[in-house]
């Protein structure tokens, strides 16, 4: 958390509910954010994460419960009235329009000018400085998003909420389709929003990076809340064992077992698309894991196949 900020609460969610059906997907849930901080929030897959974003976003309503933004009462009709308080969304599943360029998508919906018409000295200006605000050079302004490989589309998205002049910024599994190099430049520009005072809540499944990048982390199961933690004072296995209830040693029972004749060999296996001297063996009843960074082949490996 910026330390030279009077601590000032930016958000507080209190006693969320909502269900779908028979499934209670969010059962009395709290959340507090303070100005300037980064706050993670973890739980397996149907904790109730996205569930509650969608809440704070206006996508979908609550059956009870009551959200504050900056201390006033705030009850969220659609995504748009969110937007328009200062709250930016960045989903997993990226909301960008391919065909259009990536000036008309940093501005859409948010187009200068009067009445009908653009400004477009305004839109060229506002679209500039927001990708520079997330490094990007003003070069790519012209070029359409489905040129654009995945790293430089996320970093467009967060260059949208620049463009909203946003206070607090939620990120949905914002490293998923990262390499390590664009995973430390959002990195960088999350910590250069917290030193402006702005708010950002963080949902990942990679807990390392919970533990480099966030203050605080709210930990879901099953729709509720099992705990609120400093950051600083957890670890990788603190976390994973409040996400699922258990400890780590009880996740995964293996038995041994002998593996059968090989089934497929490769050796020495190039691709067009720089796959080069991949070589390895299946037997018959083994698991075998294929492992890599973005663009380390993983993809290009079992297409070639």
């Amino acid at each position: 958390m910026n330390e030279n900020l009077v601590v000032k609460q930016a958000l507080h969610m209190s006693r969320i509910s909502k269900r779908f059906g028979p499934t209670q997907a969010l059962d009395g849930v709290d959340l507090d954010l303070i100005q300037g901080e980064v706050h993670a929030i973890i739980g397996e897959n149907g904790a109730g994460k996205s569930t509650l974003m969608n809440v704070l976003s206006g996508a979908i309503s609550p059956d009870s419960g009551m959200i504050e933004l900056f201390g006033q009462s705030f009850v969220p009709s659609n995504p748009m009235n969110s937007r328009r308080a200062g709250l930016a969304m960045i989903y997993q599943e990226l909301a960008l329009v391919p065909h259009l360029t990536v000036e008309e998508n940093i501005l859409l919906g948010l187009e200068p000018g009067p009445g009908i018409f653009l400004d477009r000295t305004a839109s060229w200006e506002r679209s500039r400085d927001a990708l520079a605000a997330v490094g990007l050079p003003d070069s790519l302004l012209r070029k359409p998003v489905r040129e654009l490989s995945i790293g430089p589309r996320q970093l467009v998205e967060v260059a949208r909420a620049v463009a909203t002049r946003f206070k607090i910024l939620v990120l949905d599994e914002p490293t998923s389709s990262l390499s390590t190099g664009e995973k430390n430049s959002l990195f960088e520009l999350i910590r250069s929003f917290k030193k402006e005072g702005k708010s950002v809540i963080y949902i990942s499944h990679f807990l390392d990076e919970v533990l480099e990048i966030a203050d605080r982390c709210t930990i879901l199961r099953d729709g509720r809340v099992v705990g609120v933690k400093n950051v600083s004072e957890s670890s990788v296995d603190q976390l994973a064992s409040a996400m699922v209830g258990r400890s780590l040693k009880q996740l995964y029972h293996r038995t041994s077992h002998t593996f059968g004749e090989v089934v497929i060999k490769v050796e020495q296996l190039q691709g067009t698309k720089g796959l080069k001297k991949a070589s390895f063996s299946l037997h018959r009843g083994e698991v075998l894991g294929v492992a890599g960074l973005v663009g380390s082949g993983r993809t290009d490996l079992l297409e070639s196949i």
